[in-house]
């Protein structure tokens, strides 16, 4: 079922072909980020955010006066939350 144009579906269905080595998500994850996003949403924080990625991405180099360091520790901030933490 849709919402309607440009938007997407209500609901999904997650399949895998290998439910060992490749499970579904979980429902209980999958319900804590929509939360989260929607708090970020609804709080502005996910203008924000989009921002600064976008930024991120027009960025070639950093500047020399030290401007672009909170930009710079942005990126770092977003890089080490979707690095995987080995133990």
């Amino acid at each position: 079922m849709y919402l309607g144009f440009g938007r997407l579906p209500k609901h999904v269905t997650f399949t895998t072909t290998d439910p060992e080595l490749l499970p579904v998500p979980s429902p209980d994850y999958l319900a804590l980020h929509a939360a989260c996003a929607k708090v970020a949403h609804l709080s502005g924080a996910a203008k924000y955010i989009d921002k600064v990625l976008e930024d991120l991405e027009e960025m070639p180099v950093l500047s020399e006066d030290g401007s672009s360091a909170r930009l710079l520790e942005d990126a770092l901030l977003h890089a080490s939350s979707r690095s995987p933490v080995w133990v």
